[in-house]
């Protein structure tokens, strides 16, 4: 999807000339104040990505990023904070779940679900074919309502 639209992912260990103490405090597992982020450099795009969660976690939080930039032009400013953390300028929670919903349909569309659920393959199983975490299978799962018209046997 990034290639198509032409945007840059970068993981943040990507970034040149970042020193090993920055590297340290943005690849830090106990901060959970962000897991990936969009900057905007003239008419482009870049998004970066913490590397260090589950492939399918980094997939859905980089479809996240690219669903603001699908979505609308405005991206929330980011602060970073002597600590480290990341702290949003002007969050809009509306902005998240939208990014959410396109995030999860672009990741798993209705069409792939009733495939995966049609076809009985495991949980565990369509994860790994389709990148995603277990969290998102399910969340999609429910919103889309194929558990409800495919019952699991």
């Amino acid at each position: 999807m990034a290639d198509h639209l032409g945007i840059t992912v970068w993981s943040v260990k990507e970034i040149e000339d970042l020193d090993a103490e920055n590297l340290s405090v943005l690849t830090n597992e106990a901060d959970d104040s962000w897991a990936a982020l969009t900057m905007r450099m003239g008419p482009s795009n870049l998004v970066v990505y913490k590397p260090v969660s589950s492939p399918g976690r980094r997939n859905n939080v980089i479809m996240h990023e690219l669903s603001h930039i699908i979505l609308g032009p405005e991206l929330a400013q980011a602060f970073l904070m002597e600590d480290g953390s990341l702290v949003p300028g002007n969050f809009d929670q509306d902005q998240e779940y939208e990014a959410d919903w396109l995030a999860g349909t672009l990741l798993l569309p209705r069409r792939a679900l009733l495939s995966i659920r049609s076809q009985r393959i495991p949980d565990e199983v369509a994860c790994d074919q389709y990148l995603v975490s277990r969290e998102m299978l399910t969340w999609r799962a429910r919103m889309t309502g194929v558990d409800y018209q495919l019952p699991r046997r």
